[in-house]
């Protein structure tokens, strides 16, 4: 009795031992197929084919048998899963591709005809057929199965797009570019797929020939087939890949006239050239708009976007001369004469109000026009809360820092939730900190801290640890308030009174832990200046001198954007931004290092980087 029971407790026993076998073989058989043993990596697969016989176990064993060259085990193998399929020509290509390996190409040619004759007349068993072709790396087997499958279907159908594919995947151009122009003579709705796809085929930031190949097949095609708009379309594109916006303009504009479409190509080329710093080419185009005279939304946009591309051309320059400047300040008068004082024409009435204030020094002009608009019962309340706090700057700016502050409390106080109410706060609390209020200033940076936008957030901790650290324990707030008071003068524009207190500080104290800001300071001013190698000389030194420094990061990212954006030295800019990457992990800068570093790089980008604020503050 007792020896029964033991046998049948080891029977029980042997029950999970045995459930759990196929799952420990094919760890094992894995194991052994990384570390190349393939002949027991072969052994378990065998026996895991025989109970399951699917396609990976024999994908994986027929691996294993090619690389041991058992090439007669690996017949066996294949001809038993074609039997097991029906023949299906994925098996067949195996065969071949075997026969290939053991260098029998007749062999091999006779299966892959077989694979090609047995396709059927339906897109599922040609492209089954062609992509088991690619697996095997047979390209040009691939296109054979492709174009005669599509002689099989009924007209209309076809496989441009993957004939395509595949014809630059062999870096044949000519015939890639060719049938991607089949393909959109077929079906325009793939614009965007051809797009991608020469995008990943021709680099278009050099002039190659494969590049001048798709330009000279698009002209043909525009002459062939004139009243087809996909190619012209594609042309320009392609002019702006190139960054060729002369050339983009030109057909842009040929297009327009041909067709009477009242500027809305044009009006879409501005805003291209607008991201890609182009302010000729987009005052162009919203001048070519304006020139047809017509009354409607298009000229209304064309004529406000003709003045502020000005605007941004101008403030752009190093020295803008005060003919240009006085000129740009007529042409908005004038602009908002003929539009009106409205909803659409606010950020036109900033752009003047900014231009006043900060480029023709006139104050009393700028908040005149703030406040105009500020009164204007129409406009949303956001648009008010953003003039108000373009007010505050500019009361700021003239040195009524107290007007500025209550300015920046109205804002706080209408949207205490919102980012909009966070970014008044803290100006307010810069506007205590320049007056040497530092503590009142600490308790609106502590709130800030916590805010929903990363920016805020991190401008409040860089302000608030400044003011923490250079207190002293002494309270000594001397050498703070020179600091505060030359970063105000930066702000007022007096950038030779700021230098000369930021010169009176280090010899005052030399030494002082304010050491790291006051060399961001002379870089603010460098930069403001559009002294960008002085301004780089100062970054660097903060690198160099405070590498534990909270404000290594930003020295590492204003670095990179320095050298790329305005050095145009952009290996140097991948350095720094690489540098950021790597030792500045937890900084909320990465993303937009990363975004910049891989652009530099050439890698394929699926979204732009998201903006920041602009290096030197106003």
């Amino acid at each position: 009795m007792t020896r029964l029971l033991f046998a049948l407790l080891l029977a029980l026993m042997s029950v999970p031992i045995a459930c759990a076998q196929p799952g420990a073989d094919e760890q094992l058989a894995a194991q052994y197929f990384q570390q190349g043993d393939f002949e027991k990596a072969a052994m378990y697969y065998e026996r895991l084919h025989r109970k399951q016989p699917n396609d990976f176990y024999y994908e994986q064993l027929l691996k294993s048998y090619t690389s041991m060259t058992e090439y007669g085990l690996a017949e066996k193998l294949v001809k038993e899963q074609m039997r097991r399929a029906n023949g299906e020509p994925r098996y067949i290509i195996d065969l071949g591709g075997l026969y290939k390996t053991m260098d029998e190409p007749d062999k091999a040619a006779k299966e892959y005809d077989k694979a090609i004759r047995q396709m059927r007349a339906d897109q599922g068993s040609i492209r089954q057929v062609a992509n088991a072709f690619i697996q095997a790396n047979e390209t040009d087997r691939a296109l054979e199965a492709y174009e005669r499958g599509s002689k099989m279907l009924p007209q209309g159908s076809s496989f441009a797009y993957e004939i395509a594919g595949l014809y630059g995947t062999k870096g044949d151009t000519p015939r890639m570019v060719s049938a991607y122009m089949d393909l959109l003579a077929v079906n325009e709705g793939y614009i965007q797929a051809v797009q991608n796809a020469l995008s990943r085929y021709i680099d278009f930031s050099i002039a190659d020939e494969r590049s001048e190949i798709l330009r000279t097949e698009l002209l043909r095609r525009i002459q062939k087939d004139p009243q087809r708009n996909i190619y012209p379309d594609l042309l320009i594109w392609m002019y702006i890949q190139q960054k060729d916006m002369t050339s983009a303009f030109v057909q842009s504009k040929a297009l327009d006239k041909r067709y009477d479409e009242g500027g809305v190509r044009l009006m879409e080329l501005a805003h291209i050239a607008l991201a890609n710093k182009d302010h000729g080419t987009a005052y162009k185009c919203y001048e070519y708009v304006l020139s047809l005279g017509r009354n409607d939304a298009n000229y209304v946009q064309a004529r406000i976007g003709s003045v502020r591309t000005r605007y941004e051309q101008l403030t752009d320059l190093p020295e803008p001369a005060s003919a240009d400047l006085q000129e740009l300040d007529r042409k908005a008068s004038e602009t908002l004469t003929e539009l009106g004082l409205a909803q659409p024409t606010m950020d036109l009435l900033r752009d003047q109000a900014h231009l006043n204030a900060y480029y023709l020094n006139d104050h009393a002009r700028a908040k005149e026009l703030l406040e105009k608009a500020i009164a204007l019962p129409t406009i949303d309340p956001k648009t008010r809360a953003f003039l108000k706090l373009d007010l505050g700057d500019v009361n700021l700016l003239a040195g009524d820092i107290w007007d500025a502050s209550l300015l920046y409390s109205q804002v706080d106080l209408d949207f205490k939730y919102d980012v909009l109410g966070h970014e008044a706060r803290l100006r307010n609390a810069k506007v205590s900190f320049y007056a040497g209020d530092f503590l009142w200033a600490q308790g609106q940076l502590e709130v800030l801290k916590a805010s929903t936008s990363k920016l805020i957030a991190n401008d409040a901790m860089e302000l608030s640890l400044r003011i923490t650290d250079n207190l002293g324990l002494d309270s000594n707030s001397v050498p703070l308030s020179y600091f505060a008071r030359a970063e105000l003068l930066r702000y007022q524009h007096r950038y030779d009174e700021a230098l000369i207190v930021l010169d009176s500080l280090d010899d005052a104290y030399p030494g002082h832990s304010l050491g790291d800001d006051i060399l961001y300071e002379r870089f603010r001013i460098a930069y403001a200046r559009h002294r960008y190698a002085d301004a780089a000389v100062h970054l660097d030194k903060v690198l160099e001198v405070y590498p534990l420094d909270i404000l290594v990061d930003n020295a590492l990212l204003d670095l990179g954007k320095l050298y790329e954006d305005r050095l145009n030295d952009p290996e140097k800019a991948k350095t720094y931004y690489e540098r950021l990457l790597f030792e500045q992990t937890g900084s909320i800068f990465v993303p937009e290092a990363r975004t910049r570093f891989r652009r530099l790089r050439g890698d394929a980008l699926e979204a732009p980087p998201e903006p920041t604020a602009p290096v030197p503050q106003p």
